[in-house]
């Protein structure tokens, strides 16, 4: 069997049916998303898991009744992008998916925005994406995240200090300004991406740069995750439990947040008054949403301290968050906001 008829689930494998269906279920059930009927984007790199993504989608695309579009970005790099940006458009011809491609400089990017190479990537990576979801009047960009890639960000998170429920790792679900992104392999793993491709014959390219160990992801991917599989070969049956609590307790701050903050003066406010009656563990979880809403990251030490501070009205205090956001403590409560220029 040849990709070119890979267009219904029929075409499939029964353990790959099973595997395409499971992660239709995991958008509608899990992530409460509604696809059907939907015009979708699919970020292609043209390594296995977002080859494996497009296959999938491709599949459940006449049952789902979903118009898909590809979409890829080459970093510019490395010398063999553009015969990468090449495959990967001829694997949408096969299929029959619209293409869309883009070089960009990202090593000048990250010059001219003070960053590393692998955040400025990502930026441009999340605004050619999202320039694709809105000229194709798509409602979704999906992307090829996996079990695996969870594990490694979940570690990464606990790494920097990060605060319960972020601990749980990303998002499946991302529905915010400027981005609009459905992960729905999350819960599956690499091999049975790969085992999917090879029974259908595709072949993918793997990019090189990621086996360095250059990168702190990478060291987590090849060094970290592997030692913890050996410890506990149902490693990644833990990441899913700990998602999934982190995803239940995330919907209980979101309602005790939006309960206690307060819009104002171009941020958001926590009064005295409500951080007095929310008790401790709810003092965090609102001062955590307030972050989340204006895109910050809630640190487990710099929000303790915050906290602590408010305990014993130590005030006026300044906390400065990741993604550029403040908390200015007052006696009247802490406002929340953006930095100037953000």
């Amino acid at each position: 069997m040849t990709a070119r008829a890979l267009f219904s689930l029929k075409d499939l494998e029964a353990c790959d049916a099973r595997l395409a269906l499971g992660a239709a279920r995991f958008v509608e059930k899990e992530l409460g998303a509604d696809i059907r009927g939907r015009r979708l984007v699919v970020a292609l790199s043209g390594g296995a898991d977002s080859t494996a993504l497009l296959t999938v989608f491709c599949a459940l695309r006449g049952m789902l009744g979903v118009s898909l579009f590809a979409a890829h970005l080459d970093h510019g790099l490395r010398a063999e992008s553009a015969a990468e940006a090449q495959a990967a458009g001829e694997l949408c011809r096969r299929f029959g998916v619209p293409f869309f491609v883009k070089r960009e400089n990202v090593g000048a990017l990250a010059l001219a925005q003070h960053c590393g190479v692998e955040e400025a990537g990502r930026r441009a990576r999340y605004e050619f994406l999202e320039a694709c979801r809105a000229a194709t009047g798509s409602r979704w960009v999906l992307t090829a995240h996996h079990v695996g890639d969870l594990a490694e960000d979940v570690l990464m998170r606990l790494s920097r200090g990060a605060l319960w429920p972020g601990l749980g790792g990303m998002k499946g679900l991302v529905d915010e300004p400027g981005r609009h992104v459905l992960r729905p392999l999350l819960m599956l793993e690499k091999a049975q991406l790969e085992g999917l491709l090879r029974r259908v014959g595709l072949t993918w390219q793997e990019d090189v740069s990621n086996r360095s160990r250059a990168w702190k992801r990478n060291r987590m991917r090849h060094d970290v995750v592997p030692l913890l599989l050996s410890e506990n070969p149902s490693f990644y049956e833990s990441v899913r439990r700990l998602w999934r609590a982190a995803r239940r307790d995330e919907r209980d701050w979101a309602v005790t947040g939006a309960l206690a903050l307060e819009e104002r003066d171009d941020g958001l406010f926590l009064s005295d008054a409500s951080l007095a009656a929310l008790g401790e563990s709810g003092r965090l979880r609102a001062m955590a949403e307030a972050l989340r809403k204006l895109g910050g990251e809630a640190r487990a030490d710099t929000l303790e301290s915050l906290e602590a501070a408010w305990e014993r009205r130590h005030f006026p205090r300044r906390f400065s968050f990741g993604g550029g956001v403040k908390a200015e403590l007052s006696g009247s409560g802490v406002w929340f906001h953006l930095a100037p220029g953000r």
